[in-house]
C-alpha cells in the first residue's frame, strides 16, 4: 500500500525537493503552500509533465483551522496520511491550541 505525505512549505527549497524525491518513490504527496501558488503550480506541472501526479493544498499552518481543513481533504482523498514532513516557517509568539 502506498504511503501518503503531507509536506508543509513544499512550494520553494527543501519542501519542494522533498516533495520531489518523495513523489518520485511512489508515495502519493500533498504539497502545502500558503503565499507562493505560482510555485506550488509549477511544482504540479513539473511533476505530471514526469508522468507523476501530486497534490497541492494551500493554507496557513499559523491558522487551525486550515490545518484542519488540509488534514481533512488529506483523509478524504487517501483516508491515511503516513509522513509528515513540517517544513514551511512560522514566526510568531503566540501560543497554538
Amino acid at each position: 500500500m502506498q504511503k501518503v505525505a503531507i509536506i508543509t512549505g513544499a512550494s520553494r527549497g527543501i519542501g519542494r525537493a522533498c516533495a520531489i524525491k518523495f513523489a518520485k518513490e511512489g508515495i502519493k504527496v500533498i504539497a502545502n503552500y500558503n503565499k507562493s501558488e505560482e510555485s506550488a503550480k509549477s511544482l504540479k506541472e513539473e511533476l505530471k509533465n514526469q508522468g507523476i501526479e501530486i497534490e497541492i493544498f494551500k493554507a496557513d499552518i499559523t491558522k487551525k483551522d486550515e490545518i484542519k481543513q488540509m488534514i481533512e481533504f488529506a483523509l478524504n482523498k487517501y483516508d491515511k496520511i503516513d509522513i509528515l514532513i513540517n517544513n514551511a516557517r512560522n514566526i510568531t509568539n503566540k501560543t497554538f491550541y
